[in-house]
């Protein structure tokens, strides 16, 4: 006997013989045991429903009656909510409430917490009622209505910024690129909510991506994707049309990239607009940077430096000439370091400070930046070369791609510029390898380089869920000899609250790697010295490795360990050591006895783990 047969008979709603009779019918019918006893009049679906609410500890909502909370329509794909009949309620302290016409099943609530990545908590609702919700509430332009909040508030305008309008944004120097009679239009409608949203939920990235049945839309929030709606296919086509506008792009070009920039200005907030399209098997995917002047601090104070290395980084960034490079992988907030360093030049005004950026992130007053544009023949080279001409103190170049801009950028520091660029490598020691790789002479090198700072940027854990907790062993153990080393026993992470939209993180944080070059890295470098011997002597000269700078945070409860290992292995520093015997006789050329015995020392501590 089923779970619902049993619960029927046991509280009397229907007799023995509805029962038989339902049953008999259903092989023939097709249909549901629950259904045909409804169809045949024996109970009605609400009194049916409460029944087995109370029997199985369930609760019953009358949807009718419920306030729906707006925000959890997009944390169920349409797709599945339409699949199981299910609808989205609201949520209990990080628990989704899910309404459910027929009594749940452990593998439905599994697939549908598997898809949704949601805890679920299953309620019974009426089928009619959910039918109608979902209807109404999955409709593609309802969600871009009431997204984050804009129902009542009526929709979200995203308008562009006239070129000529520079930073008076007031009157005149604003319109809104659609036609009146297009207020209404589907593509402007969710293009703008999509936008909004993306704004007040700190999203750095958009990416609108195709798939055969739907578009998914996900968010970039502190460093990690999340999708937070998917639109029917019906609509990709207009809603890209509608991005594409809005930075100038041919709309009738969809089978080649394209990239554009603007600047728009939406709930009264000015935001720097970056969109690159590429052509996938299913139209076009949308990547779009937004850049947010007023949100970005580009104070070296606000950067979590260390203050021996905000020091170190403020001699270097104040003399009159030399070498600075910043390294990382994309996204790793180089960009952002530089910028908060020439913020810093710049005071006082008697600098003449030029950039070539490729793109330019953020437009600062006080600085003269230019736009690498090979259709033009405005090249990092061809760009540095008429930098020259205008008598700069400081350059910025936005990154070494080749050896004829590495070149030029490096003699321009022999010469009595300050020169400031950025590299793709996993470590501030790999840089040197790195320049060597694409071309560069070790002398040329040697000379003018000042520091080399490699960086990464971690999840903070939030302050409002914060908790103690226990990381996996296999983490605990390769990072044994960090953890003791800094004499960490307690682990923190947020277990997840509306404050930080129950992921346990908000915001992010750097942390470093900075190698100073001092005489004895230098003569390394000019003789073509490994990368293995320039960490070492970066050790030994203090330099605190990137693993254990992140430890550092891990220390402070900033973050989590899980997050330090996406960004920095601890394998990192002891691939260096265990080379130790390969190269022991290179090392007797240029090392005192006493210095073999520091780094000696430093072997036995981390081989020790």
């Amino acid at each position: 006997m089923s779970r619902l047969s049993n619960a029927l008979l046991q509280s009397e709603l229907i007799t023995p013989q509805q029962l038989a009779i339902a049953e008999a019918n259903k092989k023939s019918s097709g249909k549901s045991l629950k259904e045909l006893i409804i169809e045949l009049g024996f109970v009605k679906e609400g009194d049916l429903l409460k029944v087995l609410a109370e029997f199985f500890n369930l609760e019953f909502l009358s949807l009718n009656d419920e306030v729906i909370d707006l925000s959890t329509i997009t944390l169920v794909p349409p797709a599945i909510a339409r699949q199981y009949g299910v609808f989205p309620v609201r949520k209990d302290h990080g628990v989704l409430v899910l309404a459910m016409s027929d009594l749940p099943d452990i593998i439905t609530l599994d697939n549908i917490s598997f898809a949704t990545n949601q805890r679920i908590k299953p309620v019974l609702s009426l089928k009619n009622q959910i039918k109608y919700c979902i209807e109404q509430y999955y409709d593609p332009l309802r969600i871009a209505s009431i997204m984050f909040g804009h129902q009542g508030e009526g929709h979200p305008r995203a308008e562009k910024v006239r070129e000529d309008a520079g930073r008076d944004l007031v009157g005149a120097n604003i319109f809104n690129i659609e036609d009146l009679r297009c207020k209404s239009s589907p593509a402007v409608i969710l293009a703008n909510a999509i936008l909004s949203a993306a704004i007040k939920s700190r999203a750095t990235d958009i990416h609108i991506e195709p798939h055969e049945q739907y578009v998914d839309v996900r968010y970039r929030i502190d460093g990690a994707l999340r999708s937070v709606l998917r639109v029917p296919n019906k609509f990709r086509a207009s809603l890209v049309a509608r991005i594409k506008i809005l930075t100038d792009l041919d709309i009738t070009e969809t089978r080649k990239p394209h990239d554009g920039r603007t600047r728009i200005i939406l709930d009264k907030k000015v935001i720097n607009l970056r969109i690159s399209t590429i052509p996938t098997v299913y139209g076009e995917k949308v990547a779009l940077r937004l850049l947010d002047i007023e949100q970005v601090k580009l104070e070296l104070t606000s950067l979590s430096f260390k203050e021996n290395d905000l020091n170190t980084l403020v001699e270097v960034i104040s003399r009159p000439q030399g070498m600075i490079l910043v390294t990382g992988p994309t996204g790793s907030g180089k960009t952002t370091t530089l910028y908060a360093a020439l913020n810093f030049i710049k005071k006082g005004g008697s600098k003449n400070i030029v950039t070539i950026e490729d793109p330019i992130e953020y437009v600062i007053e006080g600085i003269n930046q230019m736009q690498v544009n090979p259709v033009k023949n405005i090249t990092f080279a061809n760009g540095l070369r008429s930098i020259l001409r205008q008598d700069p103190n400081v350059i910025l170049v936005g990154e070494i791609r080749d050896v004829e801009a590495a070149e030029i950028a490096f003699r321009s520091a022999l010469t009595g510029h300050l020169v400031l660029s950025t590299l793709h490598t996993n470590s501030a020691a790999a840089a040197i390898t790195r320049l060597i790789d694409i071309g560069l002479q070790s002398y040329l090198i040697a000379s003018p380089i000042t520091l080399i700072m490699a960086q990464r940027l971690v999840r903070l854990t939030c302050t409002s869920c914060k908790t103690e907790y226990v990381p996996d062993e296999i983490y605990l153990q390769k990072f044994k000899y960090c953890l003791d080393r800094y004499k960490i026993n307690k682990f923190y992470k947020g277990k997840g609250c509306k404050e930080c939209d129950y992921t346990g993180y908000l915001g992010r944080i750097a942390f470093f790697e900075m190698l100073k070059i001092n005489e004895e890295i230098r003569k390394l470098i000019a003789t073509n010295a490994s990368e293995d011997m320039i960490y070492k002597e970066a050790l030994k000269a203090g330099m605190i490795p990137l693993i254990e700078s992140g430890i550092e945070k891990l220390a402070a409860g900033l973050t989590t360990l899980e997050e330090i290992v996406k960004v920095a292995d601890v394998v990192d520093t002891r691939k260096v050591i265990e080379k130790q015997r390969v190269l022991e006789k290179d090392l007797d050329a240029y090392i005192e006895p006493e210095d073999k015995m520091f780094l000696k020392d430093i072997e036995d501590r981390l081989l020790s783990s």
